[in-house]
């Protein structure tokens, strides 16, 4: 046993990094699963316009959870994940895409 103690390390130590990345995606997703977007009026239109105090907000934490999750496609940990994340890079970036186009 003394003799795999650096092995047992490693494992363990990869271990960990993976539960945290794990944990980590787990919080992005269920962010995005329950996050709305919130209108307001214009003119007599009804909502159809991206509330500005709220999009500021959403705009911040997508970027934050894009740039979280471009840091875990690159990890050699997130392997067991790596299609999960690459799924919510794109889901993140077809929302980036279309918030862009709406308040363009």
């Amino acid at each position: 046993m003394v003799g795999f103690v650096e092995d047992i390390e490693d494992i363990a130590g990869g271990s960990d990094k993976e539960l945290q990345i794990e944990n980590k995606l787990e919080q992005v997703i269920e962010m995005w699963d329950t996050q709305a977007f919130a209108f307001s009026n214009f003119k007599q239109r009804g909502p159809v316009i991206l509330a500005s105090k709220e999009l500021g907000e959403i705009m911040e934490a997508l970027e934050e959870s894009q740039m979280t999750l471009g840091s875990m496609a690159g990890n050699r940990y997130s392997a067991p994940f790596r299609e999960k994340v690459q799924e919510w890079i794109a889901n993140l970036s077809t929302v980036s895409d279309m918030v862009d186009g709406w308040i363009a």
